[in-house]
C-alpha cells in the first residue's frame, strides 16, 4: 500500500480489512430498537397498560425490558467494535 493514507476498518480473521459500515448498521438498528421499545413499555407501565395481551403485567413488562437491554447491549457491544 506504500505511502497512502491507514486504511480504518476492523481487521478479519487472515489479515485483511473488512468494512466497518455493516458493524454501524447493526449497532444503530440494536440502539434504536432496544430504546423504542424499553420507551414503549415505560409509557405502557405508567399508564397501567398491558405490555402484552394475555400475559400478566409484571411478566410482559419484565420481558420486554430485559429484550430492550439486551438489545441496547448489543448496540453498544457493535459501536466498541468499530
Amino acid at each position: 500500500m506504500g505511502a497512502s493514507l491507514p486504511y480504518r476498518g476492523i481487521r478479519g480473521r487472515e489479515g485483511t480489512y473488512v468494512e466497518s459500515g455493516p458493524t454501524i448498521f447493526a449497532g444503530t438498528v440494536f440502539a434504536l430498537f432496544g430504546a423504542a421499545l424499553l420507551g414503549w413499555t415505560a409509557v405502557r407501565v405508567r399508564h397501567r397498560e398491558p405490555v402484552a395481551l394475555g400475559v400478566g403485567r409484571a411478566t410482559s413488562a419484565t420481558v420486554a425490558s430485559l429484550l430492550a437491554l439486551t438489545a441496547l447491549s448489543l448496540g453498544m457491544w457493535c459501536f466498541t467494535r468499530v
